[in-house]
């Protein structure tokens, strides 16, 4: 606690200081060095500075004097300390919800897990677009940003589409609402100009980047992509049941996003709990993604599958 006061000591110093403070005045000013002898006082303020330095904060050297003759200042700029007001426009907004959706809950592992995400329906208390985590992660699309940056501002799009056993694509123009993903696939949902009804369309069938258009659009209230999708699309294909456990710091994640499924605890804190997902390598790819505090217990391809692409070599 001692060092921890410092520290904060020494910030709240350095931000106020009208000049660069010497580290003899930083010795005699300020909290928590004042007892040490020179040598101690050295090795400590060193090791403060890099500790800030390596936490952002941007501590300054300064040569009080033209020649070097006079020992360095040290300062912290406000300017450099402080953020300006920001002015974000809305995909701004937007790029920070998925941020800020990427490292909820994740605490001290946020540095070293990368986290994969699927784009659900619009939130009907926001006007932004929601993210949703998905326990069954599915592959990445190219066209994904293109698209969700579309649902997100509200511009209608253009689109070249192969729909389902039909040899030629054709051109669409629509209102994009949401992107949903389900059972391994991506859905893009909104009103189809064509048609004049809210369709559902199969983002690997679109064989084109998106062009944007002019105008805006509302999406209909009370509108639900996911039941839009369910109905239309309905249960593609079978889920894979996986036996998974989640060791005590990433236990959070079946806890807020498989309410309804029966898990068993472990006496280390771990939480191992039967989960469906799309596809092997789509568990695969979310165990790798969610780092060391995930391991696949069953069924046993799963395990080699994943044990193929840690190791880069086949059993």
């Amino acid at each position: 606690m001692r060092r921890i006061e410092r520290l904060i000591n020494l910030i709240a110093a350095l931000l106020e200081a009208e000049v660069p403070m010497t580290a003899e005045s930083i010795r005699d000013r300020i909290s928590g060095y004042e007892s040490d002898n020179h040598e101690a006082f050295r090795r400590a303020f060193e090791r403060d500075k890099a500790d800030l330095k390596a936490m952002g904060i941007p501590v300054e050297t300064v040569e009080l004097e033209v020649f070097g003759d006079a020992a360095p200042g040290y300062i912290i700029p406000k300017s450099r300390y402080y953020l300006p007001e920001l002015d974000l426009e809305p995909d701004e907004l937007a790029a920070l919800r998925i941020a800020a959706g990427a490292v909820l809950g994740v605490e001290e592992e946020a540095g070293s897990g990368v986290l994969k995400l699927s784009m659900g329906a619009l939130d009907e208390t926001s006007s932004g677009a929601r993210l949703a985590w998905n326990a069954d992660v599915a592959a990445s699309q190219p066209l994904l940003g293109s698209l969700y940056s579309a649902v997100v501002e509200r511009v209608p799009i253009t689109i070249d589409y192969q729909p389902a056993g039909s040899d030629e694509p054709g051109t669409r123009t629509v209102n994009p609402y949401a992107l949903v993903h389900r059972k391994g696939h991506w859905y893009l949902v909104g009103h189809d100009d064509r048609s004049n009804e809210t369709r559902t369309f199969k983002v690997a069938r679109i064989i084109s980047e998106p062009k944007r258009q002019e105008g805006t659009y509302e999406v209909p209230a009370g509108f639900s992509a996911d039941q839009h999708v369910l109905a239309h699309v309905g249960n593609e294909g079978e889920d894979v049941v996986a036996s998974v456990r989640f060791a005590a710091p990433m236990r959070w994640w079946p806890e807020q996003n498989l309410p309804g499924a029966q898990g068993t605890e472990g006496p280390d804190g771990s939480y191992t709990v039967e989960m469906p997902v799309a596809t092997l390598d789509a568990l695969v790819s979310f165990a790798v993604w969610l780092g060391p505090n995930i391991e696949i217990l069953a069924p046993p391809e799963a395990r080699a599958r994943m044990k193929e692409r840690m190791t880069g070599r086949t059993s």
